[in-house]
């Protein structure tokens, strides 16, 4: 496993998530990602409901709540955690303050064995202390409950490739994982059903604005300007992309 040295602290950490998703709703891109983040999940959702098709849901790190309506579509109750005041307005709006927990998971926020499903995705890489949060997990599922995790993944493609340019290499992300050592993590409080590589519904139009926004230097400029002369029909076309990342499935012990 890699771990960031030094770990930010609480403080800092808050500070980067205070507004994390509002460039989610820009006018430009609003539609957009919603509609991507819809088909990322609906993939998502099929892995899960191969092995449970209905019952409470939990979704930590629920963002603005896409995957909480995807799941609520397919027959779920639907749950979320959330820190950052954006994403808690936004999940708030939509399915009732009752049903979004604005703070860290900590012991005691559910009762024991309350959910059937619980997803992490882009979560535990934030996670400063992953068995100890693990075992909240474990213990507010149900018996044989379902884990589902989407991570990047260090032995990925992606990351061979861009090495210390890694784009999932960010100041919030705290602990890398392949499946080797994830499932070494896991195994404490749960037995893997299967990793795969995680697929993202993406448009050639979002990547380039998001490379030109935050990422807008060296090679990857390049690739900006190779994006840009593609037509538009070809920029507002969905792509199922692996980016570098893992989809775990497991189940509680």
């Amino acid at each position: 496993m890699q771990i960031l040295n030094p770990i930010p602290n609480e403080k800092s950490l808050d500070r980067i998530y205070s507004d994390y998703y509002k460039s989610w709703e820009l006018i430009k891109f609003k539609k957009e990602v919603s509609d991507m983040k819809s088909k990322t999940f609906k993939g998502y959702l099929s892995e899960i409901t191969a092995v449970a098709s209905s019952g409470r849901f939990l979704d930590i790190g629920c963002a603005t709540g896409e995957f909480m309506e995807s799941a609520e579509k397919a027959g779920f109750d639907v749950y979320g955690v959330e820190i950052s005041p954006f994403g808690i307005l936004r999940c708030r709006e939509k399915f009732g303050e009752n049903k979004i927990l604005g703070s860290r998971l900590k012991v005691g926020d559910f009762p024991s064995g309350f959910f059937d499903v619980v997803t992490l995705s882009d979560v535990i890489e934030h996670i400063t202390t992953p068995l100890l949060f693990l075992e909240i997990v474990h213990n507010i599922l149900k018996p044989n409950g379902i884990l589902m995790i989407v991570t990047p993944n260090t032995s990925s493609w992606t990351r061979k490739i861009m090495r210390k340019k890694w784009l999932h290499y960010k100041e919030e992300h705290v602990c890398y994982y392949n499946a080797t050592n994830i499932t070494r993590l896991l195994s404490s409080y749960f037995n893997t059903i299967n990793i795969k590589p995680a697929y993202k519904t993406l448009t050639i139009n979002y990547i380039n604005g998001v490379i030109l926004a935050y990422l807008n230097k060296g090679l990857l400029k390049k690739i900006t300007y190779f994006l840009d002369k593609f037509p538009c029909c070809m920029k507002f076309r969905d792509f199922r992309i692996n980016i570098g990342e893992m989809i775990v499935l497991c189940r509680k012990k």
